[in-house]
């Protein structure tokens, strides 16, 4: 459990198709009594090391107390499936930004079937 910045979900398709861009959207409560600075900063667990990142054009803001604020960012599918593991941050008095909490969503690698009708070809998503 998070002590402010409570990652509510990440919403993110179940599948994509290898090359394609992804469109995540990572909900994150601010738990405090007080508006906070509130972060998002994530990257992507497949077999490679460093761990990719997550590009999040607008990675932080204020919240408001009790308010859910949604962050909206993406990353290229890689040929494989992969776990998108996110962390929240708060802002301190201290004027540092401390980890928070974590979550992980897996997306699968969609197969592509390539099928043919008189000739032409025509590609398949299953």
């Amino acid at each position: 459990m998070a002590q402010y910045a409570d990652i509510i979900e990440i919403v993110a398709p179940s599948q994509a198709a290898q090359g394609s861009r992804v469109d995540i959207t990572v909900k994150i409560k601010n738990t405090y009594s007080s508006p906070i600075g509130i972060m998002v900063g994530g990257a992507l667990e497949y077999g490679v090391s460093p761990w990719p990142g997550i590009t999040f054009p607008s990675p932080s803001t204020n919240v408001n107390a009790g308010v859910t604020q949604s962050f909206n960012g993406y990353f290229t599918m890689p040929g494989k499936k992969v776990t998108i593991h996110v962390y929240s941050y708060w802002y301190g008095a201290d004027n540092s930004w401390h980890v928070d909490d974590e979550i992980t969503k897996v997306v699968s690698l969609t197969e592509v079937i390539y099928e043919f009708d008189i000739g032409i070809p025509v590609v398949s998503l299953a």
